[in-house]
């Protein structure tokens, strides 16, 4: 899956720094780094509800269909986290 989809991730990867460092009170390598981690692990973490529930009901996701909900997760985080920047 990482393979595969290089542009993806670095599309992702790149627009996470962006919403971190936009959000970051004060920017730290610690600060980006946590950010940048809790984002990825919100977004891939709450994309496994979807793919354990199509998988059990015998349907399991594809990589683009896995990627998509990983995806709507991180617009899901990254919106919340720009809507309350003062």
């Amino acid at each position: 899956m990482f393979t595969k989809h290089k542009i993806w991730w670095i599309c992702l990867f790149s627009a996470t720094i962006v919403v971190s460092a936009v959000t970051a009170s004060s920017i730290t390598l610690t600060g980006m780094f946590m950010s940048i981690a809790g984002h990825f692990a919100f977004a891939i973490g709450l994309s496994c509800v979807p793919l354990a529930v199509y998988y059990l009901l015998g349907k399991p996701l594809n990589s683009e269909e896995f990627l998509a909900t990983v995806t709507f997760s991180w617009l899901l985080l990254a919106v919340a986290n720009l809507a309350v920047i003062p």
